[in-house]
């Protein structure tokens, strides 16, 4: 049986994975992205794939699937969708650039690896289906961080900012780029069964010390942004709210929790290094896949925008 590609509403999207779901083609429709879903059947059953689409000029634009191709790592397969969304872009698509699976380790000849992956290519991901086994280390730090206490966030303006505040703080200490307040609030307005942002606010001496943001849906819960402020001796809240987070998630029976983005084990990923142990701290498993694959529809746009996106991701990762 070959290969079927049809275009379906954004509603049809399976959802399990909070970036290929309606809410996250809302998120970045926000941001300029154009949100386009489609049914693929290889006959092996049915997989829907959010692809989004953006222009970076008059004369160009690129596709993009976040994160999705669940279980999809055959390259006859990954061609034949290619070229059959294709037909659903604008014709001055430069390329489309995916995202695969956790697990999905994959050398293929037709696809172009990128140097700097969008999104990351190892994480910790915990079965929330087994019983929990946190580290002694985690243990270790939970207990040096009596009398922080968190809760979920109520949805007031005052705590929030409060908590934007650390996050922004916490973005200068720590050298990432912290993202709008706009934009993280933004999260909270889209009316959505499927996907639950949820915000856990950690306390101490009753004022806000961090917070960390998840998705959440049926199936798996994804850590997206956090903030913490470090007290003496070094000591946070982090292994708190992250405590709290997990088991949250396993009390609403959610199967897995994603602490999403460590380092590679092959060192490939030293900016993520200084996260690894703590997030493996909680008992999960990492997980690998490669890096963000490109199809390119025209050649000389395409190699062009692949060159100017490795200068930007080097400078930017050297920063």
């Amino acid at each position: 049986m070959g290969l079927s590609v049809k275009r379906i509403p954004l509603d049809a999207l399976d959802a399990a994975n909070p970036f290929q779901s309606k809410f996250w083609a809302q998120i970045k429709k926000a941001s300029g992205w154009m949100p386009r879903a489609f049914c693929l059947n290889d006959g092996s059953g049915d997989v829907t794939v959010l692809v989004l689409v953006k222009r970076f000029s008059r004369f160009f634009s690129l596709a993009y699937i976040p994160m999705g191709l669940k279980g999809v790592s055959d390259e006859n397969t990954l061609v034949c969708f290619a070229e059959a969304v294709k037909h659903y872009l604008p014709s001055d698509c430069m390329l489309l650039r995916a995202d695969l699976d956790w697990g999905c380790d994959t050398d293929f000849t037709r696809f172009r690896k990128c140097r700097f992956s969008v999104q990351p290519e190892a994480t910790v991901r915990l079965d929330l289906t087994k019983k929990l086994s946190f580290t002694k280390r985690a243990v270790r730090n939970l207990g040096k961080e009596e009398g922080v206490i968190v809760v979920p966030w109520k949805g007031d303006e005052e705590s929030f900012h409060a908590w934007y505040e650390c996050y922004v703080r916490t973005a200068l200490r720590d050298g990432f780029t912290a993202r709008g307040e706009s934009y993280i609030l933004s999260f909270f307005s889209i009316d959505d069964s499927a996907v639950h942002p949820l915000l856990y606010l950690a306390y101490k001496d009753g004022t806000v010390c961090g917070g960390i943001m998840t998705l959440r849906t049926r199936m798996e819960e994804v850590y997206l942004f956090g903030a913490s402020e470090r007290f003496d001796k070094g000591i946070s809240c982090g292994y708190s709210l992250q405590a709290k987070a997990v088991m949250e998630a396993k009390g609403a029976g959610v199967a897995v929790y994603d602490l999403f983005g460590v380092s590679r084990p092959d060192g490939s990923d030293r900016h993520l290094d200084s996260l690894s142990v703590f997030k493996t701290a909680f008992g999960g498993k990492i997980e690998e896949r490669t890096p963000s694959i490109d199809y390119i529809y025209r050649p000389v746009a395409g190699r062009l925008f692949r060159l100017a996106d490795n200068l930007r991701m080097g400078h930017s990762r050297k920063v």
